[in-house]
């Protein structure tokens, strides 16, 4: 088994000890990114027979699969670009692994392995809705000549015209 210190900061109870819980989505995304690819690196570790690990070296193996991962992404998505598409296939990623050196023919004998250790998914959160801040009245439908992918109208108060004598009549203006 890889040793606490490994362990423990990737998938269990908490942080490091100097380093303080974030509250931006984007950084708890990081900080839980990070935490899977250490799980990954220690579960790997294990795979291969060593019974513990210091916490730099899980660290440092965990930067380099972070990186690994990033370049593939890269190469993946320029060779998608380069073919005027919008999404990466299955044969940017292969085309990738190939021009970095990774022999693909490999793949599915380590997919298949026997001693292979599956790490679970952590729970996926919905971020809170924020309300609007303002809404006022009903948003009108489209006219049959406006085509329906265009955005829905801005709430009615950005464009309608209140006169000046409905707004007195409601007690708004004082004199």
């Amino acid at each position: 088994m890889a040793d606490t210190a490994a362990t423990a900061g990737a998938g269990g109870s908490g942080t490091r000890s100097g380093s303080k819980q974030s509250t931006n989505p984007a950084d708890n995304y990081h900080l839980a990114r990070r935490r899977t690819l250490q799980v990954v690196v220690s579960s790997l570790l294990t795979e291969a027979g060593f019974e513990s690990a210091e916490k730099a070296s899980v660290e440092t193996l965990t930067e380099m699969l972070q990186s690994y991962i990033s370049e593939i992404g890269r190469s993946a998505k320029s060779y998608c670009e380069h073919t005027a598409r919008t999404q990466p296939t299955l044969s940017d990623i292969v085309v990738t692994l190939v021009e970095m050196g990774f022999n693909v023919d490999t793949l599915p004998a380590y997919a298949k392995r026997s001693q292979r250790m599956v790490i679970t998914a952590p729970p996926v959160t919905n971020q809170p809705v924020t309300p609007k801040a303002l809404t006022a009245g009903q948003n009108r439908p489209h006219p049959p000549h406006i085509p329906s992918h265009f955005p829905e109208f801005p709430d009615p108060h950005t464009y309608i015209k209140t006169p000046v004598s409905d707004v007195a009549t409601l007690g708004l203006l004082t004199q």
